[in-house]
């Protein structure tokens, strides 16, 4: 009884000291394992003031080049974010490239979503703060608090939920809460891993 005793006791405290080194820098470095992550996305806004919901839904991509988002329902759009500009192209093929850093939303959401799948910690802790959270399971959930002044007058915080499993994360869902009391909210499901980008895909993100 004593040996069957000393044994369960080892196994909690194994299981207790893997909980314990899942970090916010170990889920990064989880995600960075994946070149390319994609899937299928649920967005749902809520508007603060109405109670009003709106939602949509579509296929993503996040990868080194950048973020695709391509909405299919309601309608078709799709947008694709770089870390210095976007490309909105419209359901007739017709595409309009802007500079993000003339837009502060776009601009700290790609930054931050980028410097996540890049593994680039610092850049993120160098401009948000974060608190970082993990249960028994190794579901986690990570608050992003904007610092600089500018980025704060949109920007509530920026909340990503995930799973890690074997040295590898998955990104569940992530929630932009902005200053004015809306929010908008991503679910990702369906996800896979591909090496590379198909042809078509790789068509989107700029050259540089």
């Amino acid at each position: 009884m004593k040996k069957i005793f000393a044994v369960i006791l080892i196994l909690l405290a194994s299981v207790y000291s893997f909980a314990q080194e899942l970090t916010f820098r170990s889920v990064c470095d989880g995600l960075a394992k994946n070149r390319t992550t994609k899937g299928e996305f649920i967005q749902e806004k809520t508007i603060g003031k109405t109670g009003r919901v709106l939602k949509s839904k579509g296929k993503f991509i996040f990868c080194r080049e950048g973020i695709l988002w391509s909405t299919e329902k309601p309608f078709p759009s799709t947008l694709v974010v770089g870390q210095d500009y976007m490309v909105r192209v419209s359901s007739d093929g017709t595409r309009k490239t802007m500079d993000a850093k003339d837009n502060d939303v776009f601009k700290s959401i790609s930054s931050s979503m980028m410097g996540v799948f890049s593994n680039d910690v610092a850049i993120l802790e160098n401009e948000f703060d974060v608190v970082f959270t993990t249960d028994e399971n190794n579901v986690w959930t990570a608050v992003l608090e904007p610092k600089d002044s500018t980025a704060a007058i949109f920007m509530k915080q920026l909340i990503l939920k995930g799973r890690s499993s074997d040295g590898h994360s998955e990104m569940d869902s992530v929630e932009l809460n902005e200053a004015k009391g809306n929010k908008v909210l991503y679910a990702f499901m369906n996800q896979s891993h591909p090496e590379e980008l198909g042809k078509d895909e790789k068509s989107y993100f700029l050259e540089r």
